[in-house]
């Protein structure tokens, strides 16, 4: 058996959305369904972000990974076969991400037997297959042979599903070989589909995602280049941070944990139910990054919306910023300082302890 640092994954991403995987003779293809119906509700572009985010900085050191989208066809590869996964590759790698684009119909039995052709022979693996569950295809593989083929090579199909019922052929193609099918909302979370994705990882064989010394499952450690990269909670209350949302039935928020509920021109005030303190945090929620223009009063769930006076860094860095909150009619009526890092795929700030009527926004 490898070294759990030597696990080999090979990443087939054909436009689908499965995520879910053991330690399978330590190989892994993931395949990403682009077809057409992934450009509904953002689902690609969604699965995307968490892919780059994962493949950047959590997928383990030295695996081997392999890049293919699929719709109809197999046949289209984003820059790399097998390539074993280093510090200075991953940014590369997860570049050709951003160059899938949904078009065309579905062939995930086309797409499962490549998949099965990467990992090659009887050496075993996992197939991880990522997409929104249609079957579009008239002159597909069946998913019967699918499946024998996989036990036949040792190999367990995975997938993760969104939005839409999957497919019964593949949901049972899947579970003949052992395998698991997990299922996401379309309005799903980044943490959510990243939870799942740790989930195939779990038992400390090829990554550690949560800091060791807590309890709390939302508190993550990964790697970064600076210290809210590594440990930050996440503001996970998005619906009501948006910069176009009031408040949530006369019930306002503020960025406080010790406020004390209060009621003004007939709002009630609350402390913000993900708010933990001053520390750092990300916002969970795609592309979460604070607005770089005033949202107005009574937006963001609170009456004071705080926004960023100037820009995000870029490449890594972390920058000091001020925080301005906004009402009806003045962009800045008072402000606080923060730090913000840039952890090559999303944001992390470090947030003060804020007054009442005070919160930060996102989007």
């Amino acid at each position: 058996t490898e070294a759990p640092a030597q696990m080999r994954i090979s990443w087939i991403l054909c436009i689908l959305l499965p995520l879910g995987l053991e330690n399978v003779e330590g190989t892994l293809v993931i395949a990403v369904d682009k077809s057409g119906s992934m450009a509904d509700d953002n689902k690609l572009t969604k699965v995307k972000e968490v892919l780059k985010n994962w493949l950047v900085h959590t997928a383990p050191q030295d695996g081997e990974v392999g890049l293919l989208a699929f719709n109809e066809s197999t046949h289209s590869q984003y820059g790399f076969d097998l390539s074993k996964l280093h510090t200075l590759n991953r940014t590369e790698i997860a570049k050709q991400i951003d160059k899938i684009e949904a078009l065309g119909g579905t062939c995930y039995g086309k797409a499962m037997f490549d998949a099965e052709g990467l990992l090659g022979g009887e050496s075993g693996g996992k197939i991880l297959v990522i997409g929104d569950g249609k079957l579009e295809c008239t002159d597909d593989i069946s998913m019967d042979e699918i499946a024998n083929r996989a036990i036949k090579n040792k190999q367990t199909i995975y997938t993760i599903n969104v939005g839409n019922e999957l497919d019964k052929a593949i949901e049972n193609a899947s579970r003949k070989t052992g395998g698991i099918n997990f299922k996401l909302d379309i309005d799903f979370s980044a943490f959510e589909m990243e939870e799942q994705i740790n989930e195939v990882f779990e038992g400390g064989k090829t990554i550690h995602i949560y800091d060791e010394n807590s309890d709390d499952r939302s508190s993550r450690s990964v790697q970064g280049q600076s210290e809210g990269c590594k440990k930050y909670e996440l503001l996970n209350h998005f619906r009501y941070r948006k910069s176009g949302h009031a408040d949530d039935l006369g019930r306002s928020y503020c960025d406080n944990q010790h406020q004390v509920i209060m009621k003004t021109n007939d709002v009630d005030f609350h402390p913000s139910p993900d708010w933990k303190g001053e520390g750092w945090y990300r916002f969970d929620t795609f592309n979460g990054k604070m607005p770089e223009n005033a949202p107005g009063g009574d937006k963001c769930g609170t009456s004071l919306a705080g926004w960023v006076k100037g820009s995000h860094p870029s490449n890594g860095a972390t920058k000091d910023v001020e925080i301005c909150f906004s009402d009806d009619s003045i962009d800045c009526i008072t402000s606080v300082t923060a730090k913000i890092s840039e952890c090559y795929g999303y944001y992390v700030y470090y947030l003060k302890e804020l007054t009442c009527m005070q919160r930060y926004c996102v989007g």
